[in-house]
């Protein structure tokens, strides 16, 4: 009997907290600590995919695309061509705003022309976190307008709770613990 074919899924984000032991060069990479991405993507899709590569943003390719400004236009599109270059099925990603007003637009942009810019592009599958990853799992305490905050903001308040910025394995928790629909 041939195997059940699962979705192959391409992982990028800012470093360990987003992508646990994926973050790094791929030849150090395992599936050891997951990472917040991988495990909002377990809660929504328990089963039927596979990580099939991950990269770190700051080591996506630049891929040149006419037309396009911002540098983060630029690193969607890289990404995608990182996840078809792998086989990937999916590219699944967050990217900090951090202090760029322009990046949520950038990133919408880049999302937009991928399928327009890659013959058989993955699906995509991905956003900003605003105003960083620590706004989302803000959100998944329960806190409101997170996306409102400024990144040192958000921070603190995790902090407060007693969470510092760099817990990767504390904000897995909480995405592995909070209630998904009451976000």
């Amino acid at each position: 009997m041939k195997p059940l074919e699962r979705t192959r899924v391409f992982l990028v984000g800012e470093g360990e907290n987003e992508l646990g032991s994926r973050a790094g060069a791929p030849a150090y990479q395992s599936d050891k600590h997951p990472g917040v991405l991988f495990t909002l993507l377990s809660r929504v899709q328990p089963n039927g995919w596979v990580v099939g590569g991950a990269r770190e943003w700051k080591s996506i390719r630049k891929y040149q695309a006419r037309g396009a400004a911002h540098e983060d236009t630029h690193h969607v599109l890289g990404a995608a061509l990182d996840a078809k270059e792998a086989g990937c099925d999916v590219l699944a990603f967050s990217r900090d705003i951090d202090r760029d007003p322009a990046r949520r637009e950038a990133i919408a942009e880049g999302i937009r022309r991928v399928s327009s810019s890659l013959s058989s592009p993955p699906e995509v599958i991905g956003g900003v976190a605003a105003p960083a990853l620590e706004g989302w799992i803000l959100a998944l305490l329960g806190e409101k307008a997170t996306e409102e905050l400024s990144p040192l903001r958000a921070q603190a308040m995790l902090a407060a709770k007693g969470m510092m910025p760099d817990d990767g394995a504390a904000m897995v928790r909480v995405a592995e613990d909070a209630d998904l629909d009451a976000v």
